[in-house]
């Protein structure tokens, strides 16, 4: 049986990072220009990472007619209160109220660092939604656990690297080697990931875990 599955992103850095969650498994992934659907934006709409997840999926599913996975992510500072209003949520890239490029964005979240004093601490909040049709719609949303234990450094001095479609790892600082994502090596990584604590990697394994059974189960039902 052909397990295929549309990974549903626009995001030209999102789609190998999603791809390889399903390297050495029989599923293969499909790309947007594939079938066509390059220029194709999802909308996000809802208040929740998860509610923004499904309402992409569903939009790729109606463009596409088969089966995706889509994701969402809120940026959550986790040495602000929950109402900050400097807190972004799910609207990271139309935090000012109109959406940024990416270099808007970069300085954007420069300022709001660099109001908290230059450094904060913070979390991506994810929620990866896996979708057959519009009645098998399955969801998998980082709790408060897990963002602490994806915790890391923002500060308001970009580095020189930058990655189209994410922005703020221009300002991103490993919490382990104390050096900007961008400018680590890949020993450092290595590194880093051996110093990285237990629940972190637990939390990798379980996400692994789940969006590799879950796809082949939905798949297999076709």
């Amino acid at each position: 049986m052909n397990k295929r599955l549309l990974i549903g992103t626009a995001n030209v850095s999102k789609l190998p990072y999603l791809m390889e969650y399903f390297e050495d498994t029989d599923i293969e992934c499909v790309s947007p220009a594939a079938l066509g659907l390059a220029r194709f934006d999802a909308p996000e709409n809802a208040k929740t990472a998860e509610d923004n997840a499904i309402e992409k999926a569903l939009a790729w599913y109606h463009a596409a007619r088969m089966p995706v996975l889509a994701l969402d992510a809120g940026l959550v500072f986790l040495d602000l209160p929950d109402d900050d209003p400097d807190q972004p949520g799910v609207h990271v890239r139309r935090a000012p109220g109109y959406a940024m490029d990416d270099e808007e964005m970069l300085n954007y979240f420069a300022g709001v660092v660099h109001r908290h004093g230059g450094r904060l601490r913070c979390a991506w909040q994810d929620s990866y939604c896996l979708l057959k049709d519009e009645t098998h719609i399955y969801s998998y949303t980082f709790d408060r656990e897990m963002l602490l234990a994806n915790a890391f450094d923002m500060v308001d001095a970009p580095c020189a690297g930058r990655v189209p479609g994410w922005p703020l790892n221009s300002l991103s600082i490993d919490p382990c080697t104390g050096k900007y994502w961008l400018e680590m090596t890949e020993e450092e990584e290595r590194r880093s990931a051996e110093m990285a604590s237990t629940a972190h990697a637990e939390n990798g394994a379980k996400l692994t875990r789940w969006l590799q059974e879950t796809a082949s189960r939905m798949l297999e039902t076709e």
